[in-house]
């Protein structure tokens, strides 16, 4: 009973408060039409429109130019709009365009809003509306409009002819329905003008069309202008074809062609020269010049990426060099210090410089862990790309090639071909390809990474002195080999490095140092990789924007 009690009263309470909107319509749709003594009609349409409760702008409204014979032959007429006004003569704001065979006339301020009821005068010349048979002039007009969304609750047309007609001479009719009814729910007045008013509310895609004929020689005859339509013309059939032709071409090479000739293009350009492998090498990959290949080069060679640990190693390259030196204030908290200048230096190079001057653009110290090093390291990145390039050592930037095929491959799975996506993706990484000096080049660095991650005894005599730990640290760092590297010398006693200081004070071991710039690694990994979500969302801190982030979308109406 209590539950029964409380629904009555919410239910009461919903009825006797809540408020409806109330739905757009239109209140009066009358249409004033003179016929000219030129054969052109002036037209002025009073539409009395409701916007109801809801707030909107202005309203739209379609006049069809173009008119089709009983042959399906189409004809154009010329619409001419001369002003919007509302009933006390003032002028409304309104922009005409032409909009799939019709002229939009949208009328309204897009800065406003406005409610309730408005009345709208639009007035307008058409040449080209009457119909000129052998027996009489004709005026066939759709006075309203057969495609409002809303109803119109009261339609009239009146139709002033030159003072020349008799009345008596004047024939009249009108329809009313969707396009195609012959109903005829409306009344025809003839007492001055022929006049015509729709006898019940409109629907949505309902209409009123008015008839008036009248004696012939009365009006100049100005009729539609034949129009063809583009695609009609012997131009346009011609030019349709070839696009058809093309378009047939464009999808025989999109879905059969090159599904087949990306694997062949591999197999021709895309792979690298064969070379004499190099067995076994101590030293740095060179360029034909003879310069000695820095880590963060050597490791790009190899795997044709130039990826966050090749930066890193040439981090700890400069801090050799004494450029920087690394500071672990606490366990795995890392600090870089500025340790001298590099500009000018003969043995920088350019991406070393974007490097350093990334680090150290705000300050000479930097702590990696919190850092926002991502738009640096892009320029880094793409430093090194131009680089191994400039050298000779690739046919075209690595990085250009691969994002390429990954772009194509992702419009072949946006255009469905699925084959074709499958095959690029799989390729993308193999496309690039090297010289004949980047592959002999290449072979030099794989044979240095396997002499740093290789345990065989025959190598071990070469593991005798920290300085040549120290060498060849930074391109085990770049190959990922560090800790293999480090563990060569776990039973040689050496002596902490200049350009690192541990915040552990205990005798300094080269296995624990190997860990120590694994994490500074990962350290300067995370710092240097642009901030994301788990879901791949950006951070709104790094490269936000208005309008970014979730939610959002919109619409509406006029």
């Amino acid at each position: 009973m209590k539950k029964t009690l409380c629904f009555s009263f919410f239910l009461f309470f919903f009825l006797a408060f809540s408020v409806p909107v109330k739905a757009e319509s239109i209140r009066l749709f009358s249409s004033d039409i003179t016929v000219q003594k030129d054969g052109r009609i002036h037209v002025i349409e009073q539409i009395n429109y409701d916007f109801g409760s809801l707030y909107k702008h202005g309203i739209y409204r379609f006049i069809p130019y173009i008119t089709k014979n009983t042959q399906g032959k189409e004809y154009k007429m010329d619409v001419l709009v001369n002003s919007v006004k509302d009933e006390t003569g003032s002028p409304y704001s309104f922009t005409t365009s032409q909009v799939n065979s019709t002229l939009q006339v949208k009328i309204g301020d897009g800065d406003r809003t406005i409610t309730g009821e408005h009345t709208y005068f639009i007035d307008y010349t058409v040449s080209g509306a009457l119909t000129y048979f052998s027996d009489h002039d004709e005026l066939y007009w759709n006075a309203t409009g057969n495609e409002w969304q809303v109803a119109i609750e009261a339609a009239t047309a009146t139709v002033h002819l030159p003072s020349s007609v008799a009345s008596e001479k004047v024939t009249s009719t009108c329809y009313t329905g969707i396009t195609g009814s012959s109903a005829r729910d409306c009344e025809v007045t003839t007492a001055e003008a022929p006049t015509f008013t729709s006898q019940s509310t409109l629907t949505p895609g309902s209409g009123l069309t008015i008839v008036v004929g009248f004696p012939k020689g009365n009006v100049a005859v100005l009729e539609p202008t034949p129009y063809t339509r583009f695609e009609n013309t012997w131009y346009g059939m011609l030019i349709l074809s070839l696009l058809g032709i093309i378009l047939a071409l464009l999808g025989l090479i999109w879905y059969i062609v090159l599904p087949v000739y990306i694997p062949i293009r591999w197999y021709l350009t895309g792979r690298d020269p064969k070379v004499q492998d190099v067995r076994v090498w101590y030293d740095p990959p060179k360029t034909e010049k003879g310069r000695s290949l820095t880590p963060a080069e050597t490791g790009s060679l190899i795997d044709e990426t130039v990826d966050m640990r090749d930066i890193f190693g040439s981090i700890v390259h400069l801090a050799q060099r004494g450029y920087l030196q690394i500071v672990e204030e606490k366990k795995n908290d890392f600090v870089l210090k500025k340790k001298k200048e590099w500009e000018g230096k003969a043995d920088i190079m350019p991406f070393e410089e974007l490097l350093l001057s990334g680090l150290f653009k705000d300050s000479d110290e930097l702590k990696i862990k919190g850092a926002e090093l991502s738009s640096e390291m892009n320029k880094v990145t793409d430093s090194l790309y131009t680089q191994v390039v400039g050298d000779g050592f690739f046919k075209k930037n690595p990085q250009t090639t691969r994002t390429l095929y990954y772009v194509l491959g992702g419009i072949a799975l946006f255009t469905g071909n699925i084959v074709l996506a499958i095959i690029l993706f799989i390729f993308a990484k193999r496309m690039p390809a090297k010289t004949i000096l980047g592959a002999q080049q290449a072979s030099v660095a794989k044979s240095l990474k396997t002499f740093l991650s290789s345990q065989e005894r025959q190598l071990e005599f070469q593991a005798k002195n920290q300085m040549f730990f120290e060498k060849l640290l930074p391109f085990a760092i770049a190959f990922g080999v560090e800790k293999i590297w480090a563990g060569r010398f776990k039973d040689i006693s050496l002596t902490q490095p200049s350009w690192y200081v541990g915040h552990n004070n205990s005798a300094f071991n080269a296995v624990y140092f190997a860990s120590v710039m694994h994490s500074s690694a990962n350290s300067f990994k995370t710092s240097a990789t642009p901030v994301s979500s788990t879901t791949g969302h950006s951070s709104g801190f790094s490269g936000g924007f208005s309008g970014g982030g979730g939610g959002g979308g919109g619409g509406g109406s006029w």
